[in-house]
């Protein structure tokens, strides 16, 4: 009988200030599309910030607008800071700006930013703007999977 290979799963860990609205809307977003691709299994997907209120759920407007975008948020989201094992253990960390991948310089080429990535520029932050700024927010971020899940793709291909 042959032996069943088991694929380490790869961890993403999406990044940005508060854990309240960009991450966890690129989370969710990137969950969704692995979902629809059928790569889901393989993928750990997961949100952090690097100044965080522990506990704070994701923004009203942040889950407003991943409705209309038709993404189901599966889970009740409780925002917390990025730890040292985490990042160690990720496979590729995805920044929401250049200034959050500084932040993380120490942990190498598996942090960039979602810019870097697209070739086009770092996600502005939405939090106190009203629901079209989220949106515009969370189209940036789906705009980005395709090459997000490109990049992750190649991890450990090399």
């Amino acid at each position: 009988m042959a032996k069943r290979q088991t694929v380490k799963k790869k961890n993403v860990i999406f990044v940005c200030t508060g854990n309240t609205c960009r991450s966890p809307m690129a989370e969710n977003i990137f969950k969704s599309y692995l979902g629809k691709k059928r790569k889901l299994s393989r993928y750990n997907v997961s949100s952090a910030g690097l100044g965080v209120n522990s506990g704070d759920s994701m923004t009203d407007n942040a889950i407003s607008a991943l409705k209309m975008l038709k993404i189901t948020v599966r889970k009740k989201h409780a925002a917390h800071l990025l730890t040292v094992d985490e990042a160690k253990n990720a496979d590729l960390i995805v920044c929401m700006t250049a200034s959050h991948k500084f932040t993380l310089r120490e942990f190498g080429d598996k942090v960039k930013t979602v810019g870097e990535i697209t070739g086009a520029h770092d996600v502005p932050d939405p939090y106190g703007g009203d629901l079209n700024e989220y949106l515009k927010t969370a189209e940036y971020l789906m705009y980005a999977c395709d090459d997000i899940l490109t990049v992750a793709e190649s991890i450990g291909n090399t």
